[in-house]
């Protein structure tokens, strides 16, 4: 489940927005400051929020909040997905992170601030100040500052997992302008974080588990059989092979050994796989003649879909024979499954 960041929730929509409170008093915001429970890093962030100092209680409050959602939103995340027991498991997890809790956020604090016509020019100015009145310079400096922590843990969690992502990365600039129809503050708001040294009083640190230390060998990775041709004279684009594997490889279909993963239902979605692998064209049509001593072997052999199929199964030590003839006339399934796997529809034609 991805951490649903309730406070943040509150402050756009419940019981915490910032201009229902504004009869408040700094005395009771100051006392319930130091009756916060705080949350503690258990895990290394890339990023920290360099935002300016808040200068009055409700703005350290709100500040404490926004700042304490985003350490237990990160530890939740971190934990989860060391737990994960596969890496489909982890890009679900970072998927919806993204493209979920932190996409709907983003677009909320986005709308709010619209709403309320929060002024960027807060950030320069002081409670009290004769330009803003008092109370909506702290709503603004509140929303401003969920606003730039809402960029600082997209970036964080896309930069702690690039290997689990399902869509390109975006820079710093590029979540502005997709969330904000602007571009980055200059200087931004979002550093480098220094070493974490206070952290819970029961724990220390922990680390993040790297993913799976498969690499793709842009070759034959096992003794070629009797009536299997070899990578060389089947493979169009190793580079762009070798990066389907590594999905397949991410997404739990075979092991670090090329042995396939099979489970139950897994036979049918790899035959659906390989006619997707065919269908862009990721395979040589003929089998060029090579040499045998000093001389050229004359004429060429069409590579045709058993070929290929042969090819895969040795590779993967498995046998999608039946399945393979049975996908054959049902396009239809095919272009379903694939539709509903972002790895594979976003393949492009080699």
């Amino acid at each position: 489940m991805t951490p649903p960041l309730d406070l943040y929730n509150r402050i756009l929509f419940l019981d915490l927005r910032p201009w229902q409170l504004s009869g408040i008093s700094e005395a009771k915001f100051k006392q319930d400051l130091n009756d916060f429970q705080k949350t503690f890093h258990q895990f290394q962030p890339i990023y920290e929020l360099s935002f300016p100092k808040p200068l009055s209680n409700k703005r350290k409050y709100f500040q404490t909040l926004i700042e304490s959602e985003a350490i237990g939103f990160l530890n939740l995340i971190h934990q989860q997905i060391n737990d994960s027991i596969n890496d489909q498991a982890k890009i679900y997890l970072v998927h919806m992170a993204l493209t979920r809790s932190l996409n709907a956020k983003l677009n909320e604090v986005h709308q709010i601030i619209i709403e309320r016509d929060c002024n960027q020019d807060v950030l320069s100015s002081t409670p009290g100040s004769i330009k803003i009145d008092s109370s909506k310079a702290d709503e603004a400096y509140i929303l401003l500052n969920l606003k730039h922590q809402l960029v600082r843990l997209f970036l964080e969690v896309q930069d702690n997992y690039p290997q689990f992502l399902s869509t390109e990365p975006l820079s710093e600039n590029e979540i502005y302008l997709t969330y904000f129809s602007h571009g980055s503050p200059d200087p931004s708001f979002i550093k480098k974080s220094s070493k974490i040294e206070h952290v819970s009083p029961a724990n220390s640190l922990l680390n993040i588990q790297s993913s799976t230390n498969f690499k793709p060998i842009a070759n034959d990775v096992r003794e070629l059989a009797k009536g299997i041709l070899s990578y060389p004279d089947i493979i169009k684009d190793s580079d762009r092979f070798a990066s389907f594997e590594e999905s397949l490889r991410s997404y739990d279909y075979i092991d670090d050994n090329y042995n396939f993963s099979d489970r139950h239902g897994m036979k049918n979605n790899l035959a659906m796989i390989y006619h997707h692998l065919i269908n862009k064209g990721y395979f040589n049509k003929r089998k060029f003649p090579g040499k045998k001593g000093n001389k050229d072997i004359k004429g060429n052999k069409e590579i045709k879909e058993v070929d290929i199929r042969k090819f895969l199964d040795h590779r993967y030590n498995t046998d999608v024979d039946k399945q393979f003839r049975s996908y054959r006339n049902k396009p239809d399934e095919i272009t379903a499954f694939v539709d509903k796997q972002y790895w594979l529809s976003s393949m492009t034609y080699c």
